[in-house]
């Protein structure tokens, strides 16, 4: 052995004296492992020890040689740590001495640097491989804290000895290394696997000194960085009470200290049993309008919910993504809405249970969690083959199946096991082509263009690949973008843009901004070749790609802000500010009055004619911006008989040919903006113009497919501007044809409104109205939630029905409901009390409750946030104004405001993430390669999905392209 150790000694000199880099190190040490095998303790020593007297210069190779040998698992966590500390000036403080024999120490930088690389392995999930090494690693970083506060006791006697008054101060080398150290704690609690081991039994001795240590260490941390010691007092509390005696969890800011009520009596430590509502009412805010599907996010609240009971967490995730399915069949959601939530269970959950597996260690695996899970499924809506007959449920016959062969995909359950969670044989099989991987699809569609249209194709199967398939097509539109390879951009645009579904799924794994930023870069940097000699086909391109862009904004009812627009001069963020708005020819500029006049000669002139000459001086980003004034100068010349109705319906021809016909998502706007404030003849002449445009006489099939699209971006507020025309002229036979052709495109916007007949039925409910539709719903969620196994079907919910009555009523009127609600539940003393606090909660964390519905709020994560930039209570601060009023009512109704304290005490304790970042590793690299899972940033507030919950419509909104506002209702 001793050879071998000055073999690596040499090895190790030699390195240094050459500079080495690390990659190339990497290399060598494989080979010199291979021949002269080595302890990862005895590696450890050898690179660890001193070799020269200590100096706050560091030699930036040896950290670097650590890591790689930490990478290479030729030494792990504990082995660093115990050769790092029998080296360091902290040696006297174990009471074991030192191995090595250069009599020199490690400077407190060197350890700082070493030990910082321990925590990043920690926090990372690299460490620890398996359970010896978790136990080691507590064992090992109790020892450190322990020496740190024997050092300084140490210290500070010698000091008192001397003639000293002890405690003269720290140096600022030992700041630095007790914060390492903290960290290096930090980073235990932040490691799931960690905190697995500490809720076991087992190795009681390792778990004692670890508590002990951490309480010796605490104060002496205070001393110097007081919110480090803060945030290890709060874990201290919250894993080790049973060695201190004190309350597991104690959650305060110092805001709810409630004059006339003993608030330090009152229970405050989260729930020991989770409602299955909880996270039933959490996943069905995150897809109740624009898909805000952001892992991070997600695993972040499950995280918090949880702690570290992986267990519980994969279970509850897979019975809650069955319930909302479920719930959406029983509603009789659109077919669309039913299509997004199966793909989440089918397509986006398995990605999520892959990320959770990760925590796992035997006996627990994810194959348990999910049998455990399907044995609370109900049979009523998910039916097996043998039950076909017998239930009339044949829309989700295959869902089980879909789902257990999409975890078989991803490795989560062994394909033989699938029969037996089924319990019968299964009809389907593993996709053919196995488990897609990101790059290999990219690399397919750029040696096969083909290759794109398939995938767009795959995009709603339900197979669990589709977020490979997403990933890879947002990939390929940004490379796309970046080449301004615009014939193909428009194939996916034409495809994307008339299957509204897909672009559901697709914000399932990737975010508004980031499939549609680089596309506005494109239509505002686009520009002619200077060889241009065809302007057409580029119209054409502009027009395809262009209406895709339209299509999502409408949809989602994103604003500039959302696509994460930064300049207020662009083309796109003009054209949805101001695309429907016409301009005065006295406001035109010289450029604009000419092209107008010459698309006007083009359009409506006998011998005119759309030709090179007029694309060519006006760029497509032009023509868009004046297709208002065009509409607005053509019916005022026609209603002054200056031009005829047949020869404004001739020239309209041409707007419905392939290369122009997007133009009239902005000119069908105009018209109905129009509708309200005309009257008479021009009445009249709006109407045998929008006759002529919805239901044209002849029209390509390519022009088709787009204009259906258009219809549906220009239906809803349509519909609204001629039943309100009609109601004004019932006698008008020109209105019910147009309805009746706009009836089929009505349900393309998936916002988080409301239907007028849901909202009747909400605001007709005995007894109240909106809120009594409100406290029923909240008392079936508690009573599902008492017995799940007895009535597995889950409670009816829509989170639509919190954010209209927020919208209709204020957010202190539903908050002041929630809170009569579980005052009412916890006064039964059924168990129900903590059932209906945990679903409160879950409402008020719930994504859309608490940022005030804005649909430009531009922060995805508003449940994490404490600024509401909407301009608008939401329920989180109209439960901060219900709590300062706690102490007028504590005398008078005492449960009210214990209610109101507790019911606070927990919500700031769930949005509190301001360490949630530290305690969930970085995991966005494999599954981004991988499955096409967003990145995860884990930062709070860093978010970028934005949050798209505007409720209903308002026509009069005015400039806004698609002719709508955000604080209207839809009561049609």
């Amino acid at each position: 052995m001793g050879g071998e150790v000055e073999i690596w000694k040499k090895f190790l000199q030699r390195n240094l004296l050459a500079r080495t880099p690390a990659a190339k190190f990497e290399d060598l040490v494989k080979v010199l492992s291979s021949r002269y095998p080595l302890l990862g303790s005895r590696i450890a020593d050898v690179f660890l020890e001193p070799r020269r007297e200590p100096s706050p210069v560091i030699d930036p190779l040896v950290p670097s040689y650590v890591e790689r040998l930490l990478a290479l698992d030729l030494i792990d966590g504990p082995n660093i740590l115990r050769a790092l500390l029998r080296n360091s000036h902290l040696h006297d403080s174990t009471g074991q001495g030192r191995d090595g024999a250069s009599g020199f120490e490690n400077s407190p930088e060197f350890e700082d640097a070493i030990l910082s690389r321990v925590a990043r392995s920690l926090t990372s999930m690299q460490r620890p491989k398996n359970i010896p090494e978790t136990w080691a690693t507590l064992s090992t970083v109790s020892r450190w804290m322990s020496a740190i506060v024997t050092a300084d006791v140490r210290d500070d006697m010698m000091d008192r000895i001397n003639g000293g008054a002890g405690a003269a101060g720290v140096q600022p080398d030992a700041v630095a290394l007790r914060e390492a150290v903290g960290n290096l704690a930090l980073a235990v609690f932040g490691n799931p696997k960690v905190l697995g081991v500490l809720n076991r039994s087992g190795h009681k001795d390792i778990q004692e000194n670890f508590a002990r240590s951490l309480s010796m260490f605490i104060p002496f941390l205070s001393q110097t960085s007081l919110q480090l010691a803060a945030r290890l007092e709060t874990f201290k509390k919250e894993y080790f009470s049973m060695f201190d005696g004190q309350q597991s969890k104690t959650i305060g800011d110092g805001g709810d200290n409630v004059m006339g009520m003993d608030v330090s009596a009152l229970e405050l430590h989260d729930p020991t049993v989770h409602s299955r509502a909880g996270l039933y009412v959490f996943l069905n805010s995150l897809l109740v309008g624009c898909p805000k599907v952001d892992d991070g996010m997600i695993l972040n609240y499950l995280h918090c919910r949880y702690k570290a009971d992986i267990s519980t967490m994969a279970i509850d995730l897979v019975i809650a993504s069955f319930d909302i399915l479920s719930n959406a069949m029983f509603k009789n959601e659109h077919a669309q809405t039913i299509l997004l939530l199966r793909s989440f269970l089918v397509n986006k959950l398995p990605l999520l249970l892959t990320t959770l597996s990760s925590s796992m260690f035997p006996p627990l695996t994810s194959e348990l969690c999910i049998t455990q899970a399907l044995n609370h499924i109900d049979p009523q809506a998910f039916p097996t083959l043998s039950s076909l007959f017998e239930i009339d449920a044949l829309q989700l016959i295959d869902v089980r199946q879909e789902f257990l062969f999409a975890c078989c995909l991803h490795e989560l359950i062994p394909e033989d096991s699938i029969e037996r969670l089924l319990g019968e044989i299964p009809m389907n099989t593993l996709p053919p082509g196995g488990r897609y991987i990101n790059e290999q699809l990219v690399t397919q569609c750029a040696t096969d263009p083909e290759r794109v249209e398939g995938l767009l194709g795959e995009i709603e199967n339900m197979d669990g690949n589709a977020g490979a398939v997403v990933s890879a097509v947002t990939e390929v539109i940004h490379n796309l973008c970046e080449a301004k390879e615009t014939m193909s951009l428009k194939t996916i645009a034409g495809f994307l843009a008339r299957k509204p579904s897909s672009l559901d799924v697709m914000l399932l794994f990737s975010k508004p901004a980031s499939i549609l930023q680089p596309i506005c870069h494109l239509l505002d940097t686009w520009r002619y070749d200077d060889d241009q000699d065809e302007y057409q086909p580029v119209y054409e391109e502009f027009g395809y790609i262009l209406l895709l862009v339209l299509a999502i904004v409408h949809r989602y009812k994103l604003t500039a802000i959302d696509l994460g627009l930064q300049n207020e001069d662009s083309f796109v963020t003009n054209l949805l500010r101001r695309g429907s708005v016409s301009q005065k020819i006295e406001d035109l500029t010289a450029d604009q009055n000419k092209q107008l006049g010459d698309w006007i000669r083009g359009i409506f002139e006998v011998d005119g004619g759309i030709n090179d000459d007029i694309m060519a001086s006006c760029p497509p980003q032009d023509f868009y911006l004046l297709v208002p004034t065009l509409f607005s100068q053509s019916v005022s010349a026609c209603s002054a008989n200056i031009m005829d109705m047949e020869t404004l319906k001739g020239g309209l021809e041409y707007l419905r040919e392939t290369f122009l016909i997007t133009s009239l998502v902005g000119a069908i706007t105009w018209l109905t903006n129009h509708i309200w404030e005309s009257c008479g003849d021009a009445i009249n002449t709006l109407m045998q113009i929008l006759q002529s445009l919805i239901k044209p006489k002849s029209i390509s099939g390519e022009a088709e497919m787009m204009h259906e699209t258009i219809l549906s971006i220009i239906a809803k507020p349509l519909e609204h501007a001629l039943r309100e025309l009609r109601r004004s002229a019932p006698s008008r036979q020109d209105i019910d044809p147009l309805l009746h052709a706009l009836q089929p495109h009505l349900s393309f916007k998936r916002t988080a409104g409301s239907h007028h007949t849901e909202l009747e039925s909400w605001t007709s409910t005995h007894g109240g109205g909106m809120l009594a539709s409100l406290r029923n719903t909240f008392q079936s969620l508690v009573l599902w939630s008492t017995n799940p196994d007895i009535n597995m079907t889950p409670a009816s919910y829509t989170h639509r029905q919190v954010l209209v009555a927020v919208k209709m009523l204020g957010a202190r009127s539903v908050i002041r409901t929630i809170i009569d609600e579980v005052k009412l539940q916890n006064q039964y003393q059924n168990g129900s009390g903590d059932l209906a606090f945990d679903i409160a909660t879950a409402i008020v964390c719930a994504p859309g409750a608490t940022d005030g519905l804005s649909p430009a709020d531009g922060n995805m994560l508003g449940m994490y946030s404490h600024q509401n930039r909407s301009g608008r209570l939401n329920l989180r601060e109209a439960l901060k104004l219900e709590l300062d009023e706690a102490s007028k009512i504590s005398s008078s109704d005492p449960a009210r405001a214990e209610t109101t304290v507790r019911l606070h005490r927990r919500i700031e304790a769930q949005l509190d993430m301001g360490h949630a970042s530290n305690m969930i590793p970085d995991l966005s690299v494999t599954a981004q390669n991988t499955n096409g899972v967003d990145d995860i940033d884990l930062t709070v507030g860093g978010g970028s999905l934005e949050d798209v919950l505007g409720v209903g419509h308002d026509i009069l909104g005015g400039g806004d392209l698609l002719g709508v506002g955000d604080n209207g209702m839809d009561l049609s």
